[in-house]
């Protein structure tokens, strides 16, 4: 009823399995944050972050330095980031220095600093 029969057709597995922390809003923290995985921060802190991914949520208030691949900022950043990919999303507030190697601005976005164009050969996490 059942037959299993091996295939030739390899099974695909994900090269990397990033695990996904989630801080909430009612978080509030000095100092820093490191993670290889990817970090959804919607809290307060002020401190650096460090992960291979970034999501500053609406409620996030961030003042130090964030270091990313990928960083979304949906809330706010005083401070500086470094990442290759960086998106600011609508309703965020930033008043940062970006080295970047791609860079999203939504039009309802508020943003003040120096921003410098990276390439990925250089960036190191």
């Amino acid at each position: 009823m059942f037959n299993s029969k091996p295939t030739d057709t390899p099974i695909a597995t994900p090269a990397i399995d990033r695990k996904r922390s989630i801080i909430a809003e009612d978080i509030v923290i000095e100092g820093n944050i490191i993670s290889q995985g990817i970090l959804e921060f919607g809290g307060q802190i002020k401190g650096d972050i460090t992960a291979d991914a970034v999501v500053l949520t609406s409620t996030a208030r961030v003042r130090g330095r964030v270091r990313a691949r990928q960083l979304t900022i949906e809330g706010e950043l005083q401070g500086a980031a470094t990442a290759l990919n960086v998106r600011i999303k609508n309703g965020a507030r930033v008043k940062a220095n970006f080295a970047y190697e791609t860079l999203e601005v939504a039009s309802g976005a508020q943003v003040d600093g120096e921003y410098k164009r990276i390439s990925a050969e250089t960036f190191k996490l």
